[in-house]
């Protein structure tokens, strides 16, 4: 009953939190909300082009891909 949004991320779009810590979850979440997939996909090519040789946050690719959905709940689930 207290869940009132939800994502769904693949690594690639996670890695503003997982990897990069540039966001916590809730932080993540409250993006997703407010500003959309777009911005939060935007923030992470971002943080991938300041470090193209993955020298700060070491990774196999520059790039990975990066999908994101977001859902609000406006109402609790009863079964």
């Amino acid at each position: 009953e207290r869940v009132r949004s939800a994502a769904l991320l693949s690594d690639g779009a996670s890695r503003l939190t997982d990897l990069f810590g540039l966001a916590t979850w809730r932080q993540l979440l409250d993006l997703l909300a407010h500003d959309g997939p777009q911005e939060l996909i935007a923030r992470v090519r971002a943080a991938e082009h300041d470090d193209p040789y993955g020298t700060r946050w070491p990774r196999h690719k520059t790039h990975d891909d990066a999908t994101a959905a977001f859902w609000t709940f406006t109402r609790p689930y009863r079964p």
